[in-house]
């Protein structure tokens, strides 16, 4: 679009033609399909409709020719340009017998140019925008074209100046290149008798019969039936042509229909070998669209599976339940963008891109029966990083930019929370990869649960969350009383086995009890709900009182509720009403998607654009600091609050959404998002993000208000301490090099006050995390002091993996005995448990292992402790 109408403009300023353009595009923010209507003429234009008889068409993807009927708008002895990888000889088998058929009895000519092979030669990627404006002056003839390419060449230094010398060069490079690479394609005389045959009929049968009257569809339609009625009209531009009674009425749609699409825009796609795999799960993690994923399947279930995906399982490493398993990453080839996240993150080289094509032929089948295998996730503990990843994700394929900073924190939400996960979402980037009609990438389990989402508007989203959680409560409340009336009432006869449940939950409410985590991070309130539900079901009908409750089954459980959206609604537009939320004692969670600008509508500054950084209404650098949320929450003492980036620390970021969700009050989570709109390669953002977090830039911390209840110090510094080079960083992201390029000078005033800055907050952090070590000291002395007077044995007690803190435990023991002190030492798992509270004093000695999982030997005593 943005190469089109640069085109238009230079065509009505260069020439006596007059000028019209008009330009539709999907809500993807990848891969999405965009048509330009152009039109050029010596009078001026007064053309209220589209396209219908086109001169020049352009087909910028191969994969149109299947996805569209592209030549129906097609005029007699028009143009017609294919970008694509094949050669002539190709073309017979490539192209659908309609379009041969149309393209030969209209007299077309054919023209086919490899623009992808061009571009990546020349360093653009699969940028090719350039390279087909070329191609369009060169066969379109709408202008000269040596004049065309002279004021092309001036409109790259324009529009690409900002973002340096190089990238221009690689665009004029791109533009010289093009014309060497048209092929014309004589088109045989026999399309035009070819017989349609078996492809019209198929054309026939996926057409939906829509009858004119009242609706014809019920109140709620499912994934199946919407995409088939819907979306596939839609995704095939017919769209525009569906009646009203084709969609129901109140705005409410199924989720999980972007499973349907399978866009296949990556030019490559990974694989895995699973010999090298060390089935750390991270590429899974940082999936922006949740296209890799590990799968365990039994030996009975492999049995049925492809050869390939068969032999590529292998025993799955871990212990406990994962010793039942095969294990197997599986890639889903079309629905990949080829971000190449996956392939940066394995710390093993395991994954590897290859061609899209070949690979969509290789595991087309091996995702298809991937997805047909049982959802393992309760079996697994969730709060770790490689556990969090067997979950189910319940946001996936979206319409999100490949690389995505956003997603990958939204979907790790989804896998800890996601079967009672409600989300009020602002207006923006995750609005609209979250919830563009046709396609819904919120999905469900198999029993039908998952995220509720709804959007209202940008500027209102806290209080819609807000309004969502007090309605919730309401209804709690109201539950709990019903409960409380139904238990005392003598004539409600029930089994013991439904009032015992019934006190349970009425315990739990009553005393106002924390909804704690039970060791696979699942909610004691949502076990209730799934013991009290088939109780309910099975006695409904014995009185109307337990009726009453059945009909409520829902409330039993606790929803998780999360306010999300971007920082130019949290920092900016919406910050009124956050700031209202925030200090309520509501049991809400905000996550802030921080891309430092208002990334959906064109780059513009927010309060959360850094100082030196430019963007839209800050052209020569902002001159202000980024407002501090993280410290303007914490000033109230009842919030939680986290700085986080999945790139950079995975582990810290599951405890923090987990600690969120536990805590008894609002939270907030500012997650670092790196963006396209930040200006450099999104391939490179886990290094860069790690930069971001080394440099100071971007601490990781979390702020829980409970532990200040028990003496303990309530902020933790989780990005210790400043270890790399802010300059460094700065001069990676465009946003801050543009303006080192235009002036050097006021730049490196606004940088230097950038780290000035950056170097003060940290320095706050360091005094914020600084333990009272002295007091600390002082309770250990004084009770090994007691212990020595009294003759009691000191108990040492370690969990290793490793074994170093297994030696440390043992060393300390030493220690203790040449004081003249008794002591014994042991690991965790080998110590009675029963005996724990008999112990007077206990000195624990644990190293968390891998990503943050605790050591094998100390794992049972710690689920007992849950």
């Amino acid at each position: 679009v943005g190469a089109n109408k640069s085109a238009v403009k230079m065509i009505a300023m260069g020439t006596e033609l007059h000028a019209q353009a008009y330009f539709e595009y999907d809500a993807k923010k990848s891969g999405g399909v965009t048509i330009s209507h152009l039109r050029f003429g010596p009078k001026p234009i007064h053309a209220p409709y589209n396209v219908r008889a086109a001169d020049y068409l352009a087909i910028h993807k191969p994969s149109y020719v299947h996805s569209y009927d592209m030549t129906r708008y097609l005029k007699q002895n028009a143009v017609c340009v294919i970008n694509c990888s094949w050669d002539k000889s190709e073309l017979e088998k490539q192209l659908p017998a309609k379009m041969r058929k149309d393209l030969a009895e209209k007299q077309a000519k054919l023209f086919i140019i490899d623009a992808t092979k061009i571009a990546v030669k020349a360093g653009l990627g699969k940028r090719i925008n350039m390279i087909m404006q070329t191609v369009f002056f060169k066969l379109s003839a709408v202008m000269p074209y040596e004049e065309a390419v002279e004021m092309l060449k001036k409109s790259i230094k324009k529009m690409y100046g900002k973002k340096g010398d190089k990238v221009v060069k690689m665009n004029i490079d791109g533009v010289d290149a093009s014309i060497e690479g048209i092929v014309q394609v004589d088109i045989p005389a026999a399309w035009a008798s070819l017989d349609l045959g078996a492809e019209a009929t198929d054309a026939k049968k996926q057409k939906v019969a829509y009858g004119k009257g009242p609706r014809m569809f019920p109140e709620v339609q499912d994934a199946d039936q919407f995409a088939k009625q819907v979306q596939a009209p839609c995704n095939n531009l017919d769209g525009n042509a569906l009646p009203v009674s084709a969609f129901v009425p109140g705005g409410r749609v199924p989720c999980g229909t972007s499973q349907y699409e399978k866009r296949g825009i990556a030019i490559n796609v990974p694989k895995v070998d699973m010999d090298k795999c060390t089935q750390c799960n991270k590429c899974s993690l940082i999936c922006p669209h949740a296209a890799v994923r590990p799968f365990l399947a039994t030996g009975q279930e492999l049995a049925k599976a492809p050869a390939a995906f068969k032999d590529g399982s292998r025993s799955a490493i871990g212990g406990g339940v994962l010793d039942n398993y095969q294990y197997r990453i599986q890639v889903s080839p079309w629905d990949c963008t080829g971000c190449e996240l996956c392939v940066r993150i394995c710390p093993a080289d395991a994954l590897t891109l290859g061609p899209a094509e070949k690979v969509i032929q290789e595991e087309e089948a091996n995702w298809n029966f991937a997805v047909t295998l049982p959802d393992r996730g309760d079996e697994i503990d969730k709060t770790t990083v490689k556990g969090s990843q067997f979950q189910k994700p319940y946001l996936e394929f979206s319409g999100a930019c490949e690389g995505c900073g956003e997603t990958p924190h939204v979907k790790l939400m989804t896998q800890l929370f996601g079967d009672r996960l409600v989300i009020a979402n602002a207006t923006g980037c995750s609005s609209i990869w979250g919830g563009s009609n046709p396609s819904f990438p919120y999905t469900t389990n198999t029993k039908g649960e998952g995220p509720a989402w709804a959007n209202s508007l940008f500027e209102d989203n806290a209080e819609f969350g807000f309004g969502m959680r007090k309605a919730f409560k309401q209804r709690r409340d109201y539950l709990a009383n019903q409960v409380e009336d139904t238990l005392a009432d003598k004539e409600v006869l029930m089994s013991e086995e439904l009032r015992a449940a019934l006190n349970q939950y009425l315990v739990m409410r009553k005393e106002n009890m924390h909804d704690l985590l039970l060791p696979r991070g699942r909610s004691i309130y949502h076990q209730i709900m799934e013991k009290l539900v088939p109780l309910l079901e099975k006695e409904k009908g014995d009185h109307p009182k337990i009726h009453s409750l059945y009909d409520l089954e829902d409330m039993f459980g606790r929803s998780s509720f999360w306010i999300v959206g971007g920082d130019g609604w949290a920092y900016d537009i919406g910050y009124g009403g956050l700031d209202h939320v925030i200090a309520s004692e509501e049991h809400v969670n905000i996550l802030v998607l921080d891309t430092e600008m208002y990334s959906n509508t064109g780059g513009q500054a927010s309060k959360a654009t850094p100082k030196g950084a430019m963007a839209k209404f800050a052209e020569g650098g902002k001159l202000t600091q980024k407002k501090d949320m993280g410290q303007l929450a914490m000033t109230y003492k009842n919030v939680y609050v986290a700085s986080i980036c999945v790139h950079v620390n995975p582990q810290q970021a599951v405890r923090a959404m987990i600690e969120a969700d536990a805590y008894p009050g609002p939270s907030i989570i500012l997650a670092y998002s790196p963006c396209i709109s930040q200006g450099f390669p999104m391939a490179e953002s886990i290094q860069h993000c790690q930069m971001a977090v080394d440099s100071g830039y971007w601490p990781l911390y979390r702020y829980n208000p409970e532990l200040a209840a028990h003496g303990n110090n309530p902020f933790q510094l989780d990005s210790r301490k400043i270890k790399g080079d802010l300059f460094k960083f700065l001069a990676k992201e465009n946003r801050f090099a543009a303006v080192m390029r235009r002036d050097p000078k006021h730049a490196e005033e606004l940088d230097n006050k950038l780290q000035e800055n950056l170097v003060q907050k940290n320095h706050l952090l360091q005094v914020l995390n600084k333990e009272d070590l002295e007091g600390q000291f002082s309770k250990l002395v004084e009770g090994l002091s007691d212990a020595k007077s009294s003759g009691d044995s000191i108990t040492v007690l370690y969990g290793s993996e490793s074994g170093n803190a297994e030696e440390q435990a043992k060393n300390l023991m030493q220690d203790l005995i040449a004081r003249g002190l008794k002591a014994t030492v042991s690991s965790l798992d080998d110590f009675e448990f029963e005996e724990l509270p008999n112990q007077k004093i206990m000195i624990l000695v644990v190293s968390t292992c891998g990503l943050g999982e605790y050591p094998a030997n100390c794992k049972q005593t710690w689920l007992k402790l849950q």
